[in-house]
């Protein structure tokens, strides 16, 4: 399943899992990823690593412009 990076964020929230600084990198990123299964079904450390990657990837966008 594709996920942007919002609905992870969203996610993350309703789980209460992570930092508040990821949530909002997440927030303004406007990337995707792919998670295996359903949103709601994914397992939190799956769901962490793929917002980590995402807020890094949106980190390094933001650094080269």
């Amino acid at each position: 399943m594709i996920v942007d990076s919002i609905s992870l964020a969203q996610e993350l929230r309703r789980r209460r899992v992570g930092r508040p600084a990821l949530h909002s990198s997440l927030r303004g990123a406007t990337q995707e990823t792919w998670l295996p299964g359903d949103l709601k079904q994914t397992p939190t450390s799956l769901l962490v690593l793929a917002a980590m990657s995402l807020a890094r990837a949106a980190g390094e966008s933001t650094a080269s412009t």
